[in-house]
């Protein structure tokens, strides 16, 4: 199975892959469709990395949110609401 061989590598954001550690330690879980979501919400973390086959969809949706990706301090890449910033930064 594909997904159980990326949650044993280690998730690199400029990657293809998803981050399913942290996405399984913010208690996120597939949705009925098999879809892991794109951001976690209390971070703001994106969970894919930039060379994943639909990142381009979760920039998309982020902008239609009002909100704006930036890679963080420790090199992952996160949301936030256009004209703020976060100490992540």
């Amino acid at each position: 199975m594909e997904e159980t061989k990326e949650k044993k590598k280690p998730f690199d954001p400029e990657g293809e892959g998803y981050d399913y550690e942290t996405a399984e330690k913010y208690g996120i879980e597939p949705d009925a469709t098999g879809h892991w979501q794109s951001r976690e919400p209390v971070t703001g973390q994106i969970l894919k990395g930039r060379k994943h086959p639909t990142f381009h969809l979760t920039i998309k949706g982020e902008e239609e949110a009002g909100h704006t990706i930036y890679k963080g301090k420790d090199g992952k890449y996160y949301s936030r609401p256009k004209g703020r910033t976060f100490l992540t930064e």
